[in-house]
């Protein structure tokens, strides 16, 4: 195309942008919802090459690179950590979906993240994270919970939560070509 690199770069997220302003869909019917996690990325930071030409008045970056892991011999947290971000994603039967990067999992975060867009009379399916019983209840829906503690909570035929469970595979499958992006540009990947 003869063009710059630089200049497709800005394009690119000049296009991921407008598509973050176009997630306008309606909700009915049996929504499910849940949460998938990217490591967090400092892709392109400056804060390790500031710290080393000057550590007195640059803050030491707040975790190790990858690779120091076993370089230095400390153990990899596991699990959910901080260097975990939360991904909010919603379906519903009718092939609604919405995808949003979200600060925590605590009970408003998901609130204020679920409440405009989750009608009032939609039936709600979930994993036990207590935040999602939480809202059901403030918002008067009707909620199965699947997949919770052994022999409590079982899927059935039509309440399950298997569309998002696929929505988080094709999502894993998109984003693995980017070799995890930088977090801050995180949300127009998720768009």
């Amino acid at each position: 195309m003869g063009l710059d690199k630089h200049t497709i770069w800005r394009w690119r997220l000049i296009i991921m942008q407008g598509l973050s302003d176009s997630s306008d869909d309606q909700f009915s019917g049996i929504v499910e919802v849940d949460e998938t996690y990217q490591k967090e990325s400092r892709k392109g930071s400056r804060e390790r090459v500031k710290y080393k030409r000057d550590p007195a008045n640059n803050p030491k970056p707040p975790r190790l690179r990858w690779y120091e892991y076993n370089k230095l011999g400390v153990k990899m947290q596991r699990g959910l950590s901080r260097w975990q971000l939360p991904i909010l994603t919603v379906v519903d039967r009718g092939g609604a979906k919405r995808a949003q990067r979200i600060t925590n999992r605590a009970n408003s975060t998901i609130q204020k993240a679920l409440d405009p867009v989750i009608p009032a009379d939609a039936v709600l399916c979930s994993d036990a994270l207590r935040a999602y019983g939480n809202f059901a209840q403030m918002k008067g829906l009707e909620h199965f919970v699947v997949g919770g503690a052994k022999g409590k909570a079982k899927a059935t035929a039509s309440h399950h939560i298997q569309n998002i469970n696929s929505l988080h595979s094709k999502y894993e499958d998109f984003i693995r070509q980017f070799k995890g992006p930088a977090s801050k540009y995180l949300s127009g990947y998720v768009d």
